[in-house]
């Protein structure tokens, strides 16, 4: 059921108890285009009806969802009373200051009228002695969404802020703690229900032009990057040793184009898979590893390894410098085992959303890479430590793109059996903010594949057709 509000009528007969709060009169006077009207005030709010009256627009109200529409023109603005979240021409906003119930329907904050109602119809408030004149023209800059999202790892959270358009931003510390993102010439919104699923990230707040980040005690900025394709920033946190005074921020400005990063999987204690005595795929991965950054650095890419030695490493610090580097892409390799010793063939995986694999074989390969924390491991499910599925499915639209054309090289040049592109949970996958995929070259519990393996050759030509594909699936993006 919906009613319209006739405005002038309700104004004039509407009967008010004035609460004086934060220094606002018990009316307001409000000028639009040579007209005038008084706006009764509530606490801190003010009352909508009149001044949606003043603009000539209309304000209903369904009483099954309890939700008022404010329209003028195209513009449709739909609140609820105690609601922060609103929408905006079918967009999800959040607002800092909810609306609240009055006696001619609904009251909002100037803040909130500002910002969300008139900055929508295209008009911003100025003052004057006595009231506020509505006048043509947004004071803020045009609205850009922030869809956020977490993933806590063993000593660093990372934060990416989807973005709806490319935006300037600057960084600053906040003395009490947080952080406060600066966003010139626009007006953020956070535009996601989901609450942050993070221990060191309390909270986000959208203000005038700016975003604030709440951060437990004793955590602070590590590093913030802003990146493309799709917009976004990232930004990581971890424990800081508290200092007698705010320590800066420090950027991590990387020089030079940005580097694909490659991940020989395992190392140190964890040997991974072993075909024979002596014979351990944390070997092999670091070997086809340095193969394939001297052929991608032949071809002009940069690279970076995530280890150069027989070292151990946490599998969320391995995508968690990758995000540091603003990586390009994210190449995990991996030798694969099964019981089934007749087993053979490559295969490429990326990212699953959910805890569920494409098939069973490939949920058994994600389990056994995944017992391989490298001392640290994530807390929860992949599932509960990031939801990709809203800032992030972009970018598993472009691992599917990069699993298939490496996948392919590989097929085509080493004749190798296709065992085809998959997804599943793979720890090492999670949080990359980049196109990831993880590699599988081939069976070392199958003893003809396990020599070809170990044939320095047949590693040479792996590594060139993992390179081949990479350079496919750059070229065309």
């Amino acid at each position: 059921m919906r009613r319209t509000v006739v405005f002038i009528l309700v104004f004039a007969v509407a009967s008010v108890v004035v609460c004086v709060a934060q220094g606002l009169p018990p009316t307001l006077e409000f000028r639009h285009q040579g007209l005038r009207i008084e706006a009764d005030t509530l606490r801190d709010r003010v009352e909508m009806a009149p001044i949606m009256s003043l603009l000539g627009g209309e304000m209903t109200f369904s009483a099954s969802a309890g939700v008022w529409a404010l329209s003028l023109g195209e513009n449709l603005i739909q609140i609820a009373p105690d609601r922060r979240l609103i929408l905006v021409n079918g967009e999800l906003v959040e607002a800092q200051d909810p609306p609240m119930t009055s006696p001619t329907g609904v009251a909002v904050t100037l803040a909130f009228l500002d910002r969300h109602i008139l900055a929508t119809f295209g008009f911003h408030l100025e003052t004057f002695t006595g009231g506020y004149s509505i006048v043509p023209g947004v004071r803020f800059g045009d609205t850009v969404s922030i869809r956020p999202i977490t993933a806590d790892f063993g000593a660093t959270t990372t934060l990416v802020l989807a973005l709806s358009r490319a935006v300037s931003v600057s960084v600053e510390e906040i003395p009490e703690g947080g952080l406060a993102i600066l966003f010139e010439n626009a007006s953020p919104q956070i535009d996601a229900p989901t609450p942050l699923r993070s221990r060191r990230v309390r909270s986000l707040t959208a203000g005038s032009g700016r975003l604030d980040v709440d951060l437990a005690i004793d955590v602070g900025l590590l590093s913030w990057n802003i990146l493309t394709n799709p917009d976004r920033i990232v930004l990581e946190f971890g424990r800081v040793p508290p200092t007698p005074t705010p320590a800066p921020v420090r950027v991590v400005e990387y020089s030079g184009p940005a580097p694909i990063v490659i991940d020989p999987g395992h190392g140190g204690d964890d040997t991974g898979a072993i075909g024979a005595p002596g014979q351990m795929e944390k070997d092999l991965t670091l070997t086809i590893a340095r193969r394939l950054t001297q052929a991608l650095r032949a071809r002009g890419y940069t690279v970076r390894l995530t280890r150069n030695s027989d070292i151990e490493r946490a599998l969320t610090d391995r995508t968690a410098l990758a995000n540091r580097l603003e990586a390009r892409l994210f190449i995990s390799l991996h030798a694969n085992s099964s019981t089934i010793s007749s087993v053979r063939g490559a295969e490429t995986y990326y990212m699953s959303l959910d805890d569920r694999a494409s098939d069973a074989a490939a949920q058994s390969t994600a389990d056994l890479e995944n017992r391989a924390s490298g001392g640290s491991s994530a807390t929860g499910s992949p599932l509960d430590l990031i939801l990709w599925d809203m800032a992030q499915s972009e970018v598993l639209n472009e691992s599917s793109r990069l699993a298939l054309a490496v996948q392919g090289r590989l097929n085509a040049l080493l004749n190798l059996r296709d065992r085809g592109v998959k997804q599943a949970p793979f720890v090492v996958l999670t949080g990359a903010t980049m196109p990831a995929v993880l590699v599988e070259v081939g069976f070392l519990s199958n003893k003809a594949e396990r020599d070809r393996l170990l044939s320095p050759d047949h590693q040479q030509r792996l590594a060139d057709a993992i390179a081949l594909g990479i350079g496919d699936f750059l070229g065309g993006s």
